[in-house]
């Protein structure tokens, strides 16, 4: 978990760069939302917006405007919530946070600088032949595991929609090793759902899949 918060440091929230060292509010903050994506992954939403909320109340009390934009775009990130880029766009206008805009407008579908965007973006925003080269870029240490495992969920999309269900089957076993790892039932769950997908295009016997999906539905926090 110490290394998602330096990842945090260094990929979603800005630093004063006239101080040596994070500002107690940034700290605050940032510890905050390493709960917000615990507690979401693992499938509690409740405790998950509590914690949100107060990284959000912190940045607000310090007027910082542009972190307070990369909240809500993380946020759109890890729950594919399209209302939070409205309160993202509010914020990075106030702020005139250029690169946070230019982000927005990626996600949003609109045109945007490429070369202005985060790194686990930048992948995004490509097109990739293969899981096996698409895991061998997440696999370097610039990325945390929830991203790790967002996008490969996302890319194993995208091989379905091109009915190709071996690259995207890989890159579902590689994202279920990192939600394991970090026991993110919630993860592990829309995983499942992906390889369930996968295994009925494939025509193949699926009744081993639906019981451990039985198992993580019980197990899930209700809201």
């Amino acid at each position: 978990m110490k290394k998602i918060l330096l990842l945090l440091i260094s990929s979603f929230f800005l630093i004063n760069c006239s101080s040596k060292k994070p500002s107690d509010t940034f700290l605050m903050s940032e510890r905050y939302f390493e709960n917000y994506i615990k507690y979401y992954f693992q499938g509690n939403f409740t405790l998950a917006e509590i914690n949100f909320l107060k990284a959000v109340d912190l940045f607000q009390k310090s007027d910082d405007q542009c972190n307070l934009s990369k909240l809500y775009i993380s946020k759109n990130l890890i729950e594919n919530d399209n209302s939070s880029l409205e309160y993202a766009k509010r914020y990075a206008l106030m702020g005139y946070c250029d690169e946070e805009i230019n982000t927005i407008d990626f996600l949003l579908g609109k045109p945007y600088i490429y070369d202005k965007l985060p790194s686990s973006l930048k992948i995004q925003a490509q097109a990739f032949k293969s899981a096996d080269e698409l895991i061998k870029i997440l696999s370097k240490d610039d990325f945390s595991d929830w991203t790790r495992s967002r996008l490969s969920r996302d890319f194993a999309h995208r091989f379905i929609n091109r009915s190709d269900t071996n690259n995207s089957d890989k890159l579902i076993e590689y994202a279920l090793k990192i939600d394991r790892y970090n026991g993110w039932t919630y993860n592990i769950q829309k995983d499942l759902l992906l390889k369930k997908e996968i295994c009925l295009i494939k025509n193949e016997y699926c009744k081993f899949i639906d019981e451990r999906l039985d198992i993580i539905n019980k197990k899930m926090i209700k809201k």
